[in-house]
């Protein structure tokens, strides 16, 4: 600041970016952010269960759940990876949202909705 002038503060209103009169000025607490304070992200991981062990998967857009399971070496029990022997069935604890719809191959295996065919359920 140089010398001799004087910060001027200004009011604004709420909802408004013009200067608010005397008249109808009004206090309005500011927020104060804490620096490199976390902000709240969605979940990108999927937790999930096969023949009582539970896996962490990091979310991997537009490959299926066994894949990036694998990929991040998580080794889930799995055969055919064309949705036929269900040997890759898993239990999503967590994460079900990051997932496509089930497929016709998942339905036919299970109507149960946490239940999804790894080598068949896509991550979006």
């Amino acid at each position: 600041m140089k010398k001799g002038k004087k910060k001027m503060e200004q009011t604004f209103t709420v909802g408004s970016l013009k200067p608010a009169t005397q008249s109808s000025a009004r206090s309005v607490p500011s927020v104060q952010l804490k620096p490199n304070a976390p902000l709240a992200a969605p979940t990108a991981v999927l937790q999930i269960e096969q023949q009582g062990k539970t896996f962490t998967v990091q979310r991997t857009p537009g490959v299926s759940l066994l894949d990036a399971a694998l990929g991040q070496g998580v080794l889930l029990d799995h055969k055919c990876k064309k949705g036929t022997c269900g040997r890759c069935m898993v239990t999503v604890l967590a994460g079900a949202h990051l997932l496509a719809p089930k497929t016709r191959r998942e339905r036919e295996k299970t109507d149960q909705p946490a239940k999804r065919l790894a080598c068949q359920a896509q991550i979006q």
